[in-house]
């Protein structure tokens, strides 16, 4: 693992849009190091202090419900150092991740290389080991961290790693690993202790760090349970209820120990038997959509009547994300793409989360899209979000407008200008640069603000791109007042590629079942019937 592959593609988060990336910084880093390390060596102490420490941006995407989440983006001289960190260390911290003999999401290579790093096997196939190894048990303990990232202690990695008494005899030596992720961690953070970024995959790694070794300790003490663990989620097997209540007290008390809480809401003790799977999930996961014209057209409608059901029986789960990666790659009938196209979009307003995939869905049928249907859906996501402050969905819905080439209303643009949403305000000049919101839209103030920020803060990636980019001119440049950011634009580093698109995939062609004694449209049997509300009637298919 090089810092080189955590920088290129495990640096930003998955959820910002297409033109957020950071291919260029991780080509460039070495020779950026290089020259910044000769700049800052000849600074003063006072000099120095401004560079020590930085804060990350902000990005609000949705969780489920009414909650949110947000991700961050780590400004870019300590976060390289960062990766340069774990990079460096990257046998040491194999090692550690082998102390683990109940972790599934050991963090390994992306295959599809959309990301650097991810868990080395897939929630699902956690289950099935769960499932394969607890067999002969009749007790299950459920439970997972609260806000895992975002209270973590760094303190507790070099105590983890090293012991309490040795980080804690040698703090000031960065020599030891856990001394030297946490000191990285802090400086990325304004110098907190709490929390690390959600987003990058080094924080994959640190979590992973911190949970194989309290796997470790669960080990010696539970060598008669059956532990299991993704990420922050723990499955314990056992042979009675004290069993059961014993080790939950052992796993809540040893996280307690190193700062983390136990998710109440999520912590249950279940006696066999129960379900490994939701209903929704075997439901809509064995529907069958059958190969004629007219009958995939009624199926795909109670196929989202279905998911539209169960999405509103289990308002914490990620029904509809799941029914969007089916409808994604259902081969399509021409004649019903109309309902189709419609139904996709209601998945869209309805669950902001599956906006890219929508726009993937979309962006791959051009020659089939409704303008007129995608420009109504980005005016309702900016009219329902705007006001509520929620990044992502304004993010997605200005990415929209690039992508089918939409145009944005002057009232609307002024509005979107006037938020504090540094990332849609960063596409909404990419729009004004394209002609996508007129001209005559005022950008003044963002060039008054921009004079007083600050690089190392929270806006740094909006303050660095607009200005690279040229879309705003202050008088006062505060890339040309950080001797850091200056040598990446020198270098040509961008972190928004604006030629960037959404990725597209291959159209699947349907193909009609034909019988062979008639040689007509065959009609698929139906092989189950499913009650899909309304009126006490059930639908057969």
């Amino acid at each position: 693992m090089t810092h080189k592959e955590l920088l290129e593609k495990g640096y930003l988060p998955k959820e910002l849009p297409p033109p957020f990336e950071s291919k260029t910084f991780s080509q460039k880093v070495d020779e950026i190091t290089a020259e910044w390390d000769t700049y800052f060596s000849s600074l003063s102490r006072s000099q120095k202090l401004g560079f020590l420490e930085s804060k990350w941006s902000n990005f609000s995407i949705p969780k489920v419900q009414l909650s949110r989440r947000i991700v961050n983006i780590p400004n870019p001289l300590h976060h390289s150092k960062l990766c340069k960190t774990i990079a460096d260390n990257w046998a040491e911290i194999e090692e550690i991740f082998k102390k683990s003999q109940i972790s599934s999401s050991t963090p390994a290579p992306d295959k599809q290389k959309l990301r650097t790093l991810i868990p080395q096997h897939s929630f699902g196939e956690f289950k099935r080991r769960r499932l394969g190894k607890s067999f002969d048990n009749l007790y299950e303990v459920k439970t997972d961290v609260s806000r895992f990232y975002g209270t973590i202690y760094t303190h507790s990695i070099p105590w983890l790693i090293h012991t309490k008494a040795t980080a804690k005899a040698n703090r000031n030596d960065f020599s030891l690993l856990g001394n030297a992720i946490d000191k990285d961690l802090r400086n990325l953070n304004s110098g907190q202790t709490i929390g690390i970024p959600v987003g990058p995959d080094t924080s994959l790694v640190v979590a992973e760090i911190i949970t194989s070794l309290i796997d470790e300790l669960l080990q010696s003490k539970l060598k008669k349970i059956k532990s299991f663990r993704f990420i922050d989620d723990y499955f314990l097997y056992c042979d009675s209820y004290s069993d059961a209540e014993n080790a939950f007290k052992f796993l809540q008390s040893t996280l307690t120990e190193y700062q983390l809480d136990i998710n109440e809401e999520k912590t249950s003790i279940s006696k066999a038997p129960f379900a490994f799977d939701s209903k929704w999930s075997i439901e809509l996961g064995s529907f069958n959509f059958r190969k004629r014209a007219d009958s995939q057209l009624t199926d795909i409608e109670r196929f989202v009547s279905l998911s539209l059901m169960h999405s509103a029986q289990n308002p914490k789960d990620s029904v509809l994300l799941f029914t969007i990666q089916v409808l994604k790659y259902l081969p399509l009938f021409d004649e019903n793409w109309d309902l189709y196209e419609s139904l996709i979009l209601k998945i869209g307003i309805t669950e902001p989360r599956t906006l890219p995939v929508v726009t993937e869905i979309l962006s791959s049928n051009r020659s089939r899209i409704s303008k007129k249907k995608i420009r109504s859906i980005v005016k309702k996501i900016i009219k329902i979000h705007l006001p509520k402050g929620h990044n992502y969905e304004i993010a997605w819905a200005l990415w929209m407008c690039i992508e089918f080439d939409l145009k944005i209303k002057d009232k609307v643009a002024e509005k979107i200008f006037a938020s504090n949403d540094k990332i849609s305000i960063l596409i909404g000049l990419d729009l004004k640069s394209r002609g996508l919101i007129n001209g005559t839209v005022s950008i003044s103030d963002l060039d008054d603000d921009l004079m007083n920020e600050d690089l190392m803060d929270e806006n740094w990636l909006f303050i660095y791109e607009s200005i690279k980019k040229g879309w705003l001119s202050p008088m006062i440049d505060p890339v040309a007042d950080n001797k850091y950011f200056e040598i990446l634009k020198t270098k040509g580093v961008y972190f928004y590629n604006e030629n960037a698109r959404v990725k597209t995939f291959q159209i699947k062609n349907p193909k009609t079942e034909i019988d062979d004694s008639t040689k007509k449209p065959k009609e698929v049997e139906a092989k189950r019937v499913i009650s899909v509300g309304g009126g006490g009637g059930g639908g057969a298919y």
